[in-house]
């Protein structure tokens, strides 16, 4: 059996392994465009500020060391331009060689990925303006950030505010500018709000509610111009404004896309074209409370969506079942997180929604670090069915989260989480955990 990967990173790895170890005699090759695999995404930002003290932390296998690992063949920079689904063939460009060949696969994997948001701004194509997407990108911004001093950022999401974490801790005066009129535009103003007040603490100017309308300089950025016309100088513009599917290979093939604009797959990753099948940022996937089909790029969903098509595509027999869209980011002392649904999704998709907010603590008022976090939780009025929380605070909160999605995939209610038996002793919790403290008030206002 001859399996294809089309993308080497998160998703790409996770099926080309999977595959490998689910069938020791098939002929398994990733076709790569870039010059690096397995890399994590995530870790970027960290790399970028000197926390990750070298590019081999956050590159976790070179094309060498997986093919010696996994048996696993990997063609890096050759790019894949062209599937031929009744032949089964990939067509693909050797980008040191400039020669093109052709290969028969099959099985097919497309883990293209997603590729970054560059609208069409005047002057963007100025000298000093870049995204962030992978560990190139990374490369490039380590070598051109060390003598700039004003850094602004566009766009206020999870990466955004990682790195104006990571450029703060580099020195440099750092500007956040968003058109929403909050940080965060996953998370709700009630969270947002303490964040929004640390960023400035910490010396981050941040301009909400305000677009950008053009870059300015002659060769190099050296301003931005908000929509509202203010100037902001700037040496260094970072552009975090979202990811989009990386489909067009896919779409040309005649493989059909969802509504999400991402590749449409099943449970078992199969798109509607037969012995192809797609996982990562470049696939849907499904929210398990509403039933809707979601596009959520993540990490982790591309590392689960990775391995379940590549057991598959190798003869195995396994699912993804679907996401709560959980997510959680570190921003200088405070953590935010959220999972489930917030209440105006509740609502959209047929719950009666009610909010209950809470305030618990890290661990026990009398155990040195005491540190405060809030939750606010979304619970069904009709089953009192728990259905997304988010959390902010400076420390515990990634166990928090955790507890709460596990709740909501085992479909728990509000008085069920002052039963669950969970850990405590004064350094780690209190008697009685903010989860359970979030039930018992939750039960309070439902049963009123």
């Amino acid at each position: 059996m001859k399996i294809a990967v089309i993308g080497g990173v998160a998703a790409g790895t996770s099926a080309a392994a999977k595959a490998s170890r689910t069938n020791v005699d098939a002929e398994i090759v990733i076709f790569e465009k870039d010059e690096d695999i397995s890399y994590a995404g995530c870790g970027l930002p960290y790399y970028i500020s000197g926390v990750t003290e070298s590019r081999d932390k956050v590159v976790i296998n070179s094309p060498e060391e997986f093919e010696e690992s996994y048996g696993v063949e990997v063609k890096i920079k050759h790019e894949v331009i062209d599937i031929n689904k009744e032949e089964k063939t990939l067509t693909y460009r050797d980008l040191e060689t400039d020669t093109e060949g052709i290969y028969k696969y099959d099985k097919l994997v497309i883990t293209t990925g997603a590729k970054p948001i560059i609208p069409p701004i005047k002057g963007i194509d100025l000298k000093n303006i870049h995204p962030l997407r992978t560990v190139k990108d990374a490369d490039l911004i380590k070598e051109k950030i060390g003598d700039k001093k004003k850094v602004s950022i566009i766009g206020a999401g999870l990466i955004g505010l990682e790195m104006a974490e990571s450029f703060s801790e580099l020195g440099k005066e750092v500007t956040v500018i968003e058109l929403q009129d909050k940080i965060l535009p996953l998370f709700s103003k009630n969270i947002t709000k303490y964040v929004d007040q640390h960023l400035r603490d910490q010396g981050v100017n941040l301009i909400l509610g305000d677009g950008v309308n053009s870059f300015e300089g002659e060769e190099q950025v050296k301003k931005v111009i908000t929509s509202s016309g203010r100037e902001v100088k700037a040496d260094f513009v970072l552009l975090s404004l979202g990811i989009k599917p990386e489909i067009s290979l896919a779409k040309e093939a005649g493989i059909k896309i969802g509504k999400t604009g991402a590749i449409e797959v099943n449970e078992r990753m199969e798109t509607n074209i037969n012995d192809i099948y797609a996982a990562g940022d470049c696939a849907e996937t499904i929210n398990l409370l509403t039933n809707e089909k979601v596009w959520i790029p993540m990490g982790s969903t591309a590392n689960k969506q990775g391995r379940v098509a590549g057991q598959n595509v190798a003869g195995g027999n396994n699912h993804h079942l679907g996401v709560f869209q959980t997510a959680i980011t570190k921003i200088f002392d405070y953590t935010v997180a959220k999972t489930g649904i917030d209440e105006t999704e509740a609502s959209e998709s047929g719950y009666d929604p009610i909010v209950v907010t809470i305030t618990g603590a890290n661990h026990a008022g009398y155990f040195p670090g005491l540190k405060k976090m809030k939750i606010r939780g979304v619970f069904d009025k009709k089953t009192h069915r728990l259905l997304g929380a988010q959390i902010e605070g400076e420390d515990r909160v990634d166990k928090r989260i955790d507890v709460i999605s596990t709740a909501i995939y085992g479909e728990l209610g509000a008085e069920d989480l002052f039963q669950i038996d969970l850990a405590y002793a004064p350094p780690y919790s209190t008697p009685k955990d903010p989860v359970a403290v979030l039930g018992m008030v939750a039960e309070k206002k439902l049963t009123k």
